[in-house]
């Protein structure tokens, strides 16, 4: 590793570190804890690479995970993930994702056309883990076993 690499890396955990610090005023304890368990789960996901990954939560944790939170989880993994400035942006509904939400660099934030690209890719991966579940399903019940 050079050192303009260690330099890039050590301004991101200086800047997480910032950001978790103000974090950690703002929202409230249990909020800190899931949204802590859900970055250290991406942070070995394939969303690592520019994929898309189903988050497991259990229903309390769902109730917790409102769209305010999620925007800081994407928040903290850009912090993460990426030397540049990235921001949220909020793509809407699609048949088999709602209230999709993306972290884009934060220039493309306002090109509808790159906007409207990711939310279709953002979409056909959502379309295609769902016709997977399905599948699955349907596998587990024709082998006797409840999905």
């Amino acid at each position: 590793m050079d050192r303009d690499e260690r330099h890039d890396r050590s301004e991101r955990a200086e800047r997480l570190t910032r950001y978790l610090n103000e974090l950690q005023e703002r929202i409230d304890p249990r909020s800190l804890e899931l949204l802590m368990r859900l970055l250290r789960e991406l942070s070995t996901s394939p969303a690592v690479r520019g994929g898309t990954y189903e988050l497991g939560m259990g229903p309390e944790e769902k109730e917790l995970f409102t769209p305010a939170l999620q925007a800081e989880l994407l928040v903290l993994f850009g912090l993460l993930t990426s030397q540049d400035e990235r921001v949220v942006v909020d793509l809407g509904d699609s048949p088999h994702a709602k209230g999709m939400k993306v972290l884009v660099p934060q220039e493309r934030a306002g090109d509808p056309d790159f906007l409207h690209r990711h939310k279709q890719r953002v979409a056909a991966e959502a379309e295609q883990r769902e016709q997977d579940r399905r599948e699955v399903e349907a596998i587990a019940r024709a082998s006797g076993m409840e999905p």
